[in-house]
C-alpha cells in the first residue's frame, strides 16, 4: 500500500465532493429552475399551437412527476379569425410505452382533460388534422394516442351538449391506422356507449378509409349529427336517430349503409323544405336499410309513421296523379286537409317505388286518414318508377323531366335504372326521303 501526500489528498476530495456532490445538485437547481421559468407556460403553449396549427394559450404548467406535463386553463383559438375553438381548465399528458399487436414496443401519450369545452366549428380542422395524421401526410405516426375527459361540451351559436365517459384511442394496427371513440350522451339511459370509428386501410391499393357510427342502444339528436352531415338539420330540432351506419370509401365515392329509427321527427320538413308543398306532422321512421353509393340512394325499406297534422290538398292531387295512389271521395277546393294519422311502408330502388298503408284502426291498405275516414290508400298497380316520385314533388312545369332547382336534391340522392330500349323502338329502323331537285320548286 503506497502513502499519498497531503496535498494529493486533498485535490481529491475537493474533485469527489464537487462530482458526487456539487455537480448533481447544480445540475438539479438548474434543471428546477428552468421548469419553474416564468416563461416555461408560453415556450410550451408555442410549442402545441405549433403542432396543432392554432393560437394556443396556458395559464401554468407543473411536472408533477417524471414523464408527465400538466396544462392549466388551456385555449385554443384560430389563427385567421381569432376565435376560440376549445378550452380545457387542465389537460394533463403521461408518456409511456406498450407492446403493440405484433409484440413490438411502441410509445404511448395518454391523454387526461378536465372540463372541456368545443366549438362546433372546431371540428372541421380537427378532422383535417386527424385524416393527416391517419393518411401519412404529416409523417408516419409513430405514437399512439388515448384521451379520456369525464365529461366534455359540445358547443353550436347559442345551444350545448354534455358528453360523459368520453374515452379515445388513435393507434397503429398491422393494416393500416384507427381511431375510436366511446361516449354517452349526458341524462340519456343507453345500455352501451356510443361509438365512433374511423379507419384507414393500407392494405389497398390506393389506401382507403372508412369508419362506422354505433349509438349505443339509445338515441342521439340529429342536431349533434348534423354538424357532420348537413342532411340531417332538416329533420327536425328534436330529432333523435337511434341505430348505426358503416361507409367504406370507393373509387366512385363513399358507399355503406344506414339502418335505425328517427324519433320525433318532422315530415314537414323533408317536404316544405325542398319543395313548394306544405305538410305538417310529427312522428317517427324506422330504417330497416338504407344503402347508398357515391352520394345517391341506391336500396332503402322504411316505415313511417306521423300525426296529426295538415297536408296541401295540391300534394294530394299530385301524388295520385304521378304516383298512382288512390283517392277518397272528391277533394274539396280548401287549401288543405287535416289528417289524423300518415302510415304507411315504402321500397325504393332501381325497379321503381312501392307503397303499402299502413294506418292503425283502418282497412289494410290506407295511407292517409281522418277521424271522417280514409283519404288516400296505396297504389293499386306497382312499382312506380323512380322518376314519378320527383314529378309528384316537383311543382307543375312543361317539361317532360322536371330536371329543375327544386328536384335538383332529390335527383342526386334516388336510384336511377340502366337505360334499357323500348321493344317497338328495337324494331323500327331509321328511315331517310331524299327529294329530288325538282320536287322543291313544285
Amino acid at each position: 500500500m503506497f502513502r499519498l501526500r497531503d496535498a494529493t489528498r486533498r485535490r481529491i476530495g475537493v474533485a469527489g465532493f464537487f462530482v458526487l456532490g456539487a455537480a448533481p445538485a447544480l445540475v438539479i437547481g438548474v434543471w428546477c429552475a428552468a421548469r419553474h421559468a416564468p416563461n416555461q407556460a408560453q415556450t410550451a403553449a408555442t410549442e402545441l399551437g405549433r403542432r396543432l396549427g392554432l393560437n394556443v394559450t396556458v395559464g401554468d404548467l407543473q411536472y408533477p412527476r417524471p414523464g408527465v406535463v400538466r396544462y392549466h386553463r388551456v385555449e385554443a383559438a384560430d389563427p385567421e379569425t381569432g376565435r376560440s375553438l376549445f378550452r380545457c381548465r387542465r389537460l394533463e399528458i403521461a408518456e409511456g410505452r406498450r407492446r403493440d399487436a405484433r409484440g413490438q414496443w411502441r410509445d404511448t401519450r395518454t391523454v387526461t382533460l378536465l372540463q372541456p369545452e368545443l366549438q362546433a366549428s372546431a371540428l372541421e380542422p380537427i378532422g383535417r388534422r386527424l385524416r393527416s395524421a391517419m393518411d401519412g401526410s404529416t409523417g408516419s405516426l409513430d405514437v399512439d394516442v388515448r384521451w379520456s375527459a369525464a365529461e366534455l361540451t359540445l358547443r353550436a351559436d347559442s345551444e350545448s351538449q354534455t358528453f360523459c365517459d368520453v374515452a379515445g384511442t388513435l393507434e397503429t394496427l398491422p393494416g393500416g391506422v384507427q381511431m375510436q371513440m366511446d361516449f354517452h350522451l349526458a341524462g340519456a339511459k343507453s345500455p352501451e356507449p356510443s361509438r365512433i370509428r374511423i379507419v384507414r386501410n393500407r392494405q389497398v391499393s390506393p389506401p382507403a378509409s372508412g369508419f362506422e357510427l354505433y349509438t349505443g342502444g339509445g338515441p342521439l339528436p340529429c342536431s349533434v349529427l348534423g354538424l357532420a352531415l348537413a342532411e340531417l338539420k332538416t329533420l327536425g330540432p328534436r330529432c333523435q336517430f337511434s341505430g348505426g351506419v358503416w361507409a367504406n370509401e370507393m373509387a366512385g365515392g363513399w358507399q355503406g349503409e344506414v339502418t335505425g329509427r328517427l324519433l320525433d321527427l318532422d315530415v314537414g320538413r323533408l317536404v316544405s323544405d325542398y319543395f313548394p308543398y306544405r305538410l305538417t306532422g310529427v312522428g317517427e321512421a324506422a330504417i330497416q336499410t338504407a344503402r347508398f353509393r357515391g352520394g345517391r340512394l341506391e336500396a332503402g325499406r322504411i316505415t313511417v309513421s306521423a300525426g296529426p297534422g295538415a297536408i296541401d290538398r295540391s300534394l294530394i292531387r299530385a301524388v295520385v296523379d304521378r304516383l298512382g295512389l288512390v283517392s277518397e271521395g272528391t277533394l274539396s277546393e280548401q287549401t288543405q286537409a287535416s289528417y289524423q294519422q300518415l302510415a304507411f311502408s315504402a321500397t325504393l330502388d332501381a325497379q321503381g317505388l312501392r307503397i303499402s298503408g299502413r294506418c292503425a284502426g283502418a282497412e289494410p291498405g290506407v295511407v292517409l286518414c281522418n277521424h271522417q275516414g280514409k283519404l288516400l290508400s296505396e297504389p293499386v298497380r306497382q312499382p312506380s318508377p323512380t322518376a314519378a316520385l320527383a314529378r309528384a314533388l316537383a311543382p307543375q312545369n312543361v317539361v317532360q323531366v322536371p330536371v329543375v332547382r327544386q328536384t335538383d336534391w332529390l335527383l342526386r340522392h334516388l336510384p336511377v335504372p340502366d337505360a334499357t330500349t323500348p321493344p317497338e323502338a328495337e324494331s323500327a329502323e331509321p328511315r331517310a326521303q331524299v327529294r329530288r331537285s325538282d320536287e322543291w320548286r313544285r
